[in-house]
């Protein structure tokens, strides 16, 4: 049985010989984290070891803080799935770490041996000889090794460095050696919202091109039609007659459109005109807008011009809604 238990909740006990690992419903052990991946990792016990098997995650399987493809995990381990750590927890293997952890090695002097060294012989044919030589020194006798710690106190030395609950076992996401955290990418309403802004701005300038191309087709006539209101309401009649086309002044006299100024205060007393619909075709032009006086209420008007002599004049003045 391998057991992952995590800085705070539940463990995860795996009892199978081989799981999956993820943030997907259809995992053996689901993981509802953000930085775990949909199917994270594979985790199998293959002859006698317990191997953990990266599936392409995006952010990355760890062992203590070292990135894996595959690795064999082992008891007091930290395992981290994307940002989600865990430790690791054998059942039968804590005993054969404590036994193992702590055995020293022999210093190099004690483990090698020097041959004696017999005295010298006396030469030949000499009485008494010269005096033997000392014995060596001996060899420093050496240490036994202390004896190696029980399983209980290799435990409760693994708990007493064990990290506070409620904190992570490994750095987390932008500590030094941790894995970067992953960057979110724009989800699909930024890009329908500005796709939408594009759109919108498009139709903008569009208009824009199209009323700059309008207003200057017009820009003539309309102002035509402002000139014939000036000269009327500065009283200047006569000329302001003369801006009327041959076929109009052909229907209408001077006194008729005297007659016809008197009853309008929108060109008699004119304080403002201001045309915002205005169409032309061909050597003809209609201008519709508003005429502001001093003495009355604004009167709709719509004037028609015709092109003669290659200018704009008056052909029609009508007051009132189109």
């Amino acid at each position: 049985m391998l057991r992952l238990v995590p800085a705070s909740g539940t463990p995860i006990e795996i009892t199978r010989e081989d799981v999956i690992l993820g943030r997907d419903p259809s995992c053996e052990f689901v993981v509802a984290d953000g930085s775990v991946s949909r199917k994270h990792a594979r985790i199998e016990h293959r002859a006698g070891a317990w191997i953990v098997t990266d599936q392409g995650s995006a952010n990355g399987t760890f062992l203590d803080s070292q990135k894996i493809g595959e690795s064999r995990v082992r008891h007091g381990q930290e395992l981290r799935f994307g940002a989600v750590a865990f430790k690791v927890e054998i059942p039968g293997e804590e005993d054969l770490g404590a036994t193992v952890a702590n055995v020293p090695v022999l210093d190099d002097v004690a483990t090698v041996m020097q041959p004696s060294m017999a005295p010298p012989r006396p030469p030949a044919g000499r009485a008494g000889g010269a005096p033997p030589s000392p014995a060596p020194p001996p060899l420093p006798k050496p240490t036994s090794p202390p004896p190696p710690p029980s399983a209980a106190a290799a435990k409760e030395r693994f708990r007493s460095a064990a990290p506070a609950a409620g904190t992570s076992p490994v750095p987390q996401m932008g500590a030094e050696g941790a894995g970067a955290a992953p960057k979110k990418g724009r989800g699909p309403f930024f890009w329908i919202i500005t796709g939408c802004c594009g759109c919108l701005l498009l139709a903008l300038v569009l208009a824009g091109v199209l009323g700059g191309v309008a207003f200057y087709a017009t820009k003539g006539a309309a102002e035509a039609a402002h000139t014939e209101v000036r000269l009327v309401k500065s009283g200047e009649i006569e000329k302001a007659y003369e801006g009327l086309a041959q076929s109009y002044r052909a229907q209408m006299s001077l006194q008729e459109f005297e007659q016809l100024i008197a009853t309008h205060p929108g060109l008699k007393d004119n304080l403002d005109a201001t045309f915002m619909k205005r169409s032309v075709t061909n050597d003809t032009a209609s201008i519709s807008g508003v005429l502001v006086s001093s003495s009355g209420p604004p009167e709709p008007v719509t004037f028609t011009l015709v092109k003669e002599g290659g200018a704009w004049k008056v052909s029609g003045i009508r007051f009132g809604p189109e």
